[in-house]
């Protein structure tokens, strides 16, 4: 699964560096790639769980990321 999102803007490069280090650290993380104006991130589709999805809301949360990227996996692990 692949999710896009808003960068968050003014990152210092430490900064920017330390959020890629924390996506890396995503239970379910695949990937990312930086695209200037979004993060396109992938995720293990067989890894996806809860514990995954409350990772990315909470460091979502922590960098002022727009959340409405992270529904989709909401109905994933409802359908699983």
């Amino acid at each position: 699964m692949k999710i896009l999102f808003i960068k968050p803007t003014q990152l210092s490069e430490e900064k920017a560096t330390l959020l890629m280090t924390e996506l890396t650290q995503v239970l379910s993380y695949k990937g990312v790639e930086d695209m200037t104006t979004h993060l396109l991130l992938e995720l293990d589709n067989e890894v996806v769980d809860i514990m995954s999805i409350q990772q990315l809301f909470a460091l979502f949360e922590h960098w002022n990321i727009d959340k409405s990227p992270l529904e989709s996996l909401l109905q994933l692990v409802d359908v699983q």
